[in-house]
């Protein structure tokens, strides 16, 4: 059997040998996924070419989805996700991440800029210069999280 973990850093490495002890392998690029209901993804895995990397939630400045691909914005670039927006938006701490529409996910920290716009929108500046829209359906819930 091969899995892949979703499990705090701090976790990773006990766990992998404890379940390779019982002859389970740990991959990168399993179809199963093992993950921690205690708390929140410390790192996200992706894909940039061909390599697997694991990168750490405070690193991600947004995710956005385009059809099947997820793409995962950081300061050092853009990578590629085999995870749903909705699966990502599960394992994000709340605290930390917040949707504001139907394909973004926001770091919350990294918004820099916050515009109105006349149609129930705002658009958000972030860290990185990328622009995003708050669509109307997430319009209230954004208001409220930030306190506008």
């Amino acid at each position: 059997m091969k899995i892949r973990l979703n499990i705090p850093a701090s976790q990773y490495e006990e766990v992998k040998n404890d379940l390779e002890k019982h002859g389970i392998e740990v991959s990168d690029d399993a179809p199963l996924v093992l993950s921690s209901v205690s708390g929140y993804s410390d790192w996200l895995e992706v894909r940039q070419d061909k390599d697997h990397l694991h990168i750490p939630v405070s690193e991600v400045i947004y995710i956005e989805s385009f059809g099947h691909d997820v793409l995962v914005h950081t300061k050092d670039g853009t990578f590629n996700s085999s995870e749903r927006l909705s699966y990502l938006e599960k394992t994000l701490d709340p605290s930390l991440f917040l949707r504001i529409s139907n394909s973004v996910i926001i770091a919350r920290k990294q918004v820099k800029k916050i515009r109105a716009a006349f149609t129930r929108k705002f658009t958000l500046a972030l860290s990185n210069g990328s622009e995003v829209d708050v669509t109307r359906t997430y319009y209230d819930i954004f208001r409220k999280e930030y306190g506008i």
